[in-house]
């Protein structure tokens, strides 16, 4: 049974463990089968895969969350969060730009047993890849 808040501090220890590159504190808040989906990458099916995921975006990307807006309901938490960075590693294929990056991140965080189990997150790639210089297709 969770109660009420408790998803709140758990995000929060996420959030600061990805903005001091502690990757080893996400065990406080996300289970050891930690399951991941995130359009654009493999779904993850433990920490450890998370972890390095988490580990590489970081070190391409610089980033820094802040949680904007949260919603918590039973076993579930949403976040709204913006994160900020600068382009200093190869991303997608992409080398690195040294370009400042802002961009906004939706969410759902499931919760089971006082640990994060499961999350679906939605980010703004567009934003992020027409910061680094993409081209983007058009609409006409």
């Amino acid at each position: 049974m969770n109660t009420m808040g408790e998803g709140l501090k758990l995000q929060a220890r996420v959030v600061e463990a990805i903005n001091h590159r502690d990757y080893d504190a996400l065990d406080e808040a996300l289970s050891q089968d930690f399951v991941d989906h995130h359009p654009g990458l493999v779904d993850v099916t433990s920490l450890a895969v998370y972890k390095r995921n988490l580990a590489f975006v970081n070190d391409s990307l610089q980033m820094k969350a802040t949680v904007e807006h949260v919603v918590e309901a039973g076993d579930m938490l949403f976040t709204h969060v913006k994160l900020t960075g600068k382009h200093v590693g190869p991303f997608f294929g992409i080398e690195p730009t040294g370009n400042a990056l802002a961009w906004y991140t939706n969410e759902l965080w499931r919760m089971k047993d006082g640990k994060l189990v499961e999350r679906w997150a939605v980010d703004d790639l567009v934003s992020v890849f027409s910061q680094m210089g993409v081209p983007m297709p058009s609409w006409g």
